[in-house]
């Protein structure tokens, strides 16, 4: 019985070590996201995530403790970690804020100007003109005081479309694999 076990470890160890790598944000299901390191005005937005990444909404990226932060393509500061940039070390302009969709409709006027704002998009992110407003979302660097909140506190605030802002990356579902590289699970009737 015990030379049972004993193969039972070995092949166990055996098949590990024989495994590829795996991305962890991979295995458990988590997404990528991140902040670019190059900034860009409104109308240049949607088109300034790297491959297999799209401009996040704020929905996407609402509840960091479900992503995972993508350090090699990301901006990344002294004290960040594995983890976003927040507005707790000092920048240079522009700061560690980006361009994030809002989910609404086309807007480009700022009626309030009011911090915490997420309703402008430089007219779907097609403009770049001063007279337009877009959203910017940051990660705060104060602890929350309710009681109930976990996961860090987003804020944002209108920022005109003529001026050069980093974008919020999120990964695309659709590049997402399910299971190890080179294999994926077929369905019936599906052929190659």
């Amino acid at each position: 019985m015990r030379t049972a076990w004993w193969w039972v470890c070995v092949l166990v160890a055996w098949t590990a070590a024989c495994m590829p790598s795996f991305n962890r944000a991979a295995m458990d299901g988590r997404r990528r996201f991140y902040l670019t390191k190059a900034s860009v005005q409104g109308n240049r937005a949607l088109t300034a995530c790297a491959s297999g990444y799209h401009m996040a909404s704020r929905f996407e990226i609402l509840d960091v403790s479900l992503l995972e932060y993508d350090t090699g393509k990301g901006l990344t500061t002294d004290d960040s970690g594995s983890g976003p940039p927040s507005t707790a070390a000092s920048y240079e302009s522009p700061g560690p804020f980006g361009w994030v969709r809002t989910g609404g409709t086309s807007q480009f006027t700022n009626p309030t100007g009011a911090t915490g704002s997420a309703s402008m998009n430089c007219a779907t992110w097609s403009s770049s003109s001063p007279q337009a407003y877009g959203t910017v979302a940051y990660l705060s660097d104060r602890f929350s005081t309710e009681s109930n909140a976990a996961a860090p506190t987003w804020n944002g605030r209108p920022e005109r479309c003529d001026v050069a802002v980093r974008v919020w990356c999120v990964e695309s579902a659709a590049t997402r694999e399910a299971g190890p590289p080179g294999r994926r699970r077929r369905w019936r009737g599906e052929t190659e």
